[in-house]
């Protein structure tokens, strides 16, 4: 009677090649060295048996080299060594690698021929390439419904000008004025409440100036929350440069913020500043459109719009209430002042400096201001110090970041503004606003920058009649 196999040879030699071998062995010394017994415990050919027993004359278990024994077309060792040692050097490519070596070395190897040698010769390579595509990691899940008053803010960037929501006559107005392209928008998820400014360009410089404009209006209004913003994947807001997500994190970490990058192709996890920009087209741009004539019209029309956006407008989501009112109604120990919120012009504010060009908002100018100096705000300094420097904050009256990278110029951005027939009391009345870069060498110290920027920043008000 014959038996069937009781041993799995295959999934045995998946494991170790070797001990399979060594098993069938210890197997013939049991049964008086039957080989077709063998065969058969271990589901396996006599050949194979027969050819485990050469092996075991050889003193060598192991596997056999699979490379053909005659081989007319290999490449020379020697050749070999050259292209390893120009890969090492250059760290090219093997298209690029190929060109290298006929125009440098006179040797002339096919770029599919160099991919093989590196291959085959991996461990020699001071930097061997990775293996495999490199992933971002899984975006991070952001609880929209428990998140409380300015944990979560939704940035996006819109285009002002979009053909499914203004007419061409609207367009072509806007194009005649040099009206900005875009709106950044800043919205927190759970009130409502919306920040936004303008720019010319789209640019990795204005988007980093609104960053920091966002976190000043906020910190400095008495927003003390860990605000997690997401953002999509426009280069704007950092994009597929891992070099600048990186920084930029790094430097909104000082002010307590973080950055989730949404998924490429998902505009449904920002969905509720994209559904602003909807209103946004409804309630502003469409009957306001034709009446916009310069910068200074969009802005103060803007200005109105953002106020009656924040302050008058009821929200269905905020079961009817506008969002100032969820605000204060969750928050009652914010600044009240934070819903006098003015738009301003990115592009007027975002100059480049240092390495990079246009990748940090530095000052590049100076401006003054040449009201007589009077009453003021009092609200903290916002500051971020990196390197050696000290992070020193003090009261002040005025609102502002600095910036203090190693080896550049320290930034002190921040801005006044006046909103007639709203900021008017008890006969007093702002005067216009203004907006200030002030350029602060590295070496000073916290306080003399700050004694630098009060004596040229002081917001002036005089008494009306």
């Amino acid at each position: 009677m014959r038996v069937g196999p009781r041993i799995d040879y295959k999934a045995l030699r998946k494991v170790n090649a070797e001990t399979a071998r060594l098993a069938v062995l210890e197997y013939l010394k049991t049964n008086g060295r039957n080989i077709s017994d063998a065969a058969r415990a271990f589901g396996i050919n006599r050949s194979v048996v027969y050819d485990i027993l050469r092996k075991q004359q050889e003193g060598d278990m192991r596997d056999r080299s699979r490379v053909p024994k005659h081989q007319p077309n290999k490449t020379a060792p020697e050749i070999e060594d050259r292209v390893v040692k120009a890969k090492n050097k250059t760290r090219m490519g093997s298209r690029r690698l190929s060109i290298y070596l006929k125009k440098y070395e006179g040797l002339s190897v096919p770029a599919g021929t160099i991919r093989h040698i590196l291959r085959r010769n991996r461990k020699r390579l001071d930097h061997p390439p990775l293996r495999g595509r490199s992933r971002r990691p899984k975006r991070e899940f952001v609880d929209w419904y428990s998140a409380k008053v300015f944990e979560v803010v939704q940035i996006d960037l819109k285009y002002i000008r979009d053909q499914k929501a203004l007419t061409r006559e609207q367009i072509l107005h806007l194009d005649r004025f040099a009206i900005p392209n875009y709106q950044w928008s800043a919205l927190d998820v759970n009130s409502r409440f919306k920040l936004i400014a303008y720019s010319r360009q789209r640019s990795w410089t204005n988007g980093l100036c609104f960053y920091l404009w966002v976190i000043a209006w906020l910190r400095s209004h008495g927003v003390t929350a860990q605000i997690v913003f997401t953002v999509d994947n426009g280069e704007e807001f950092g994009g597929k440069s891992w070099l600048k997500v990186k920084e930029l994190r790094k430097l909104i970490a000082g002010f307590g913020c973080r950055l989730i990058q949404n998924r490429k192709g998902h505009p449904e996890e920002n969905a509720h500043v994209e559904r602003s920009h909807r209103t946004d087209d409804d309630e502003f741009y469409k009957p306001k459109a034709l009446q916009l004539c310069s910068e200074q019209d969009l802005l103060e029309q803007a200005t109105d719009y953002i106020y009656y956006y924040n302050n008058a407008r009821e929200h269905s989501s905020l079961d009817y209430q506008t969002p100032f009112e969820h605000l204060i109604q969750q928050q009652p120990e914010i600044d009240h002042n934070i819903r006098f919120v003015q738009p301003l012009i990115l592009d007027d504010v975002s100059v480049a400096l240092g390495p990079w060009s246009g990748y940090n908002v530095l000052a590049q100018h100076h401006a003054t201001i040449s009201s007589p100096p009077s009453t003021g705000r009092t609200t903290p300094l916002i500051q971020v110090s990196r390197g050696s420097a000290n992070t020193v904050s003090v009261s002040a009256t005025s609102w502002g970041v600095v910036i203090r990278p190693p080896g550049l110029y320290s930034v002190a951005f921040f801005m006044y503004s006046s909103y007639p027939g709203i900021a008017r009391s008890a006969g007093v009345s702002v005067t216009p606003g203004c907006r200030q870069l002030t350029q602060i060498p590295r070496g000073a110290s916290s306080i003399a920058s700050w004694r630098v920027w009060l004596s040229n920043a002081l917001l002036a008000a005089e008494t009306a009649p």
